[in-house]
């Protein structure tokens, strides 16, 4: 497949590196990362096995690139305003996005650049970081669930055959029929601990699990989201609050996307995985005081309060 990835920072450069290995045609676009990645190709420390690509396609905008097969969407969501710059010249007949983002409203927001039935959600689960332009830290994880974003037959399908695509580049993969229900599988994760991370200043969750009452604050908001989920009518497996407490606790000096991009000044994803979720939640009449008082304490570290 000829496939883009829109945004090489950590995430798209990991799962561009495992796809080009794999044997597709990978174009990464990026402009801050260009010229280290022409000069020095593309390398990932991984714990699935290190990767060193010498030569990668790389290009400053959508149109050097052209129309592929596959646009994977991985930049934070606060660069969702760019869609109409780079997804236009990146369509052609039959062109597939996947969107591999935080939070809800992302297909959305692509669908108005490419018909919804073409638009697919890929939700990561996944610790990597990149400390030096073009220089990958993989640290656990790297599972994507795939959901079609308009639930279908064919689309359902067509949600397997890229996991079986992604499978074969190492990366374990599952379908589901809903989009929805793996969106909330993983904001079980990033609303409480993402959340915890950026409202105590940008910290790792080694730091945040030393902290008195803040496990068992992150635990207290997963169950509210939890509760949002399945008020929704997307009940999660029974033990995935003690799951995500066990995974997490074992993370070590792993510092949150979002909690990355505080210390660095950069904008934080608030609306996508905090404010539309919990507007959500609220739709669906859910009490969910922890989690809102988490996202009064994040609005507060942001300067939105």
């Amino acid at each position: 497949m000829k496939i883009a990835i829109l945004g090489a920072g950590a995430l798209g450069c990991y799962y561009g590196a495992r796809l080009a290995e794999a044997g597709h045609d990978v174009c990464f676009i990026g402009r801050s990362v260009c010229e280290p990645l022409k000069a020095e190709g593309l390398h990932v420390e991984s714990v699935h096995g290190d990767i060193h690509l010498p030569r990668v396609q790389v290009c400053r905008s959508a149109e050097e690139c052209g129309p592929v097969d596959l646009a994977i969407v991985c930049w934070k969501t606060t660069s969702n305003d760019l869609l109409g710059a780079y997804l236009p010249a990146l369509v052609g007949e039959g062109t597939e996005v996947l969107t591999l983002q935080n939070g809800m409203g992302n297909a959305e927001a692509i669908s108005a650049f490419v018909d919804a039935t073409r638009v697919y959600i890929g939700l990561c689960f996944v610790c990597c970081m990149m400390d030096v332009p073009g220089r990958i830290r993989h640290l656990e994880g790297g599972d994507i669930q795939f959901a079609p974003f308009v639930s279908s037959e064919p689309g359902i399908a067509r949600a397997r055959e890229l996991a079986t695509v992604f499978e074969q580049a190492r990366i374990v993969s599952s379908a589901f029929e809903h989009a929805e229900q793996i969106q909330w599988c993983k904001l079980t994760w990033n609303i409480p601990f993402n959340g915890l991370c950026v409202a105590h200043g940008g910290i790792s969750v080694k730091k945040l699990f030393t902290m008195p009452g803040q496990p068992e604050r992150a635990e207290a908001v997963m169950k509210e989201v939890c509760a949002a989920a399945e008020k929704r009518g997307f009940p999660l497996p029974l033990d995935i609050v003690q799951y995500q407490m066990e995974r997490t606790r074992i993370m070590g000096e792993f510092v949150p996307s979002s909690a990355v991009d505080l210390q660095r000044g950069r904008p934080v994803e608030y609306d996508a995985i905090w404010g539309s979720t919990l507007e959500r939640a609220r739709e669906a009449g859910v009490s969910v005081p922890h989690w809102e008082q988490l996202a009064a304490d994040i609005r507060k570290q942001l300067g939105r309060a």
